[in-house]
């Protein structure tokens, strides 16, 4: 498969197309995820070890487990090692470079409350609320609030860190608003919504964002979830018409159009992203411009 590009040391990136893969590998020997070998409190304090005090934590917004010594600020990339349960455990992160660092995912508000209780309280709730569309729109994101310690409070300037993560591979950069058209986007980033530009490389290609106003050739109009028990072949084989057979009732009701489906890479797929993107765009795959609605028109 073709190299497209240089992430974080290495990285392979390549979008081939039978209905549409996009291949995003990350080689780079300090990418890697392993497994954190202590457990975190709910307030994130360490629940081995010594010197994690009062102190100690105060040095540290959301604990000295979390491993930041500075607060998170909205639009941050972050790498996230769960220390126990994905989504149910406090993660150390780490902020990277959103276009290079291949991010598990990203900053999209910072809540602030007004003192600890009220973060510990109500601000995953807020949070929820903040980040819920971009959730939604993304095909396999959840929503993680990192909420202050009582004694970093003041060291995180009282914010609880609203994030979206990939739930089972990296979202792989910038997603929602902090993404600029003219940039490439990958499955995992791919919101609904999105109007992107099929760019063809002889033997691969990218899908560059643009605005729907603007030409392009796809549209995302959602996601379904391939069958487990399918080989990765096969469901790339059949990506088109599982969502053909989602959308195109609605999207893609008369000859001129047609929806198209695309799975992540191979590797992804072994760790459970299992989501086809779905887009619906011109049968002959030319280029269009303006959004099409559910109808199958553009208004």
């Amino acid at each position: 498969m073709p190299i497209v590009g240089i992430l974080a040391l290495v990285v392979a990136v390549a979008l081939v197309v039978a209905a549409g893969v996009w291949a995003a590998t990350t080689l780079s020997s300090s990418g890697k995820h392993t497994a954190a070998t202590k457990k975190a409190s709910p307030d994130g304090s360490s629940s081995s070890g010594a010197g994690a005090g009062a102190g100690a934590g105060a040095a540290y917004p959301y604990g000295p487990d979390v491993g930041l010594k500075s607060p998170l600020r909205t639009g941050d990339c972050v790498r996230a090692v769960w220390t126990g349960t994905a989504f149910a455990s406090r993660p150390k992160l780490g902020v990277v470079d959103c276009a290079h660092g291949v991010p598990d995912g990203q900053v999209m508000a910072v809540d602030a409350a007004r003192d600890f209780v009220d973060a510990r309280d109500h601000g995953g709730e807020r949070c929820a609320g903040d980040v819920k569309g971009v959730v939604g729109a993304l095909a396999d994101a959840g929503a993680y609030a990192l909420t202050p310690t009582e004694a970093g409070f003041t060291a995180a300037r009282g914010g609880t860190a609203c994030l979206v993560l990939g739930r089972h591979a990296p979202v792989g950069g910038a997603i929602g608003r902090f993404r600029r058209p003219g940039s490439n986007v990958w499955t995992t980033e791919m919101s609904v919504g999105d109007c992107w530009l099929y760019v063809d490389h002889t033997t691969y290609f990218t899908a560059t964002l643009t605005d729907c106003a603007d030409q392009h050739t796809d549209q995302v109009i959602g996601s379904v979830t391939a069958p487990r028990a399918t080989a990765f072949e096969d469901a790339l084989r059949r990506a088109n018409t599982l969502c053909g057979n989602r959308f195109e009732s609605t999207w893609a009701p008369g000859s001129d159009r047609s929806v198209f489906g695309y799975l992540s890479d191979e590797s992804n797929w072994k760790a459970g992203f299992d989501s086809v993107v779905c887009t619906v765009g011109e049968a002959d795959r030319s280029r269009t411009t303006g959004a099409i609605s559910p109808s199958g028109t553009t208004p």
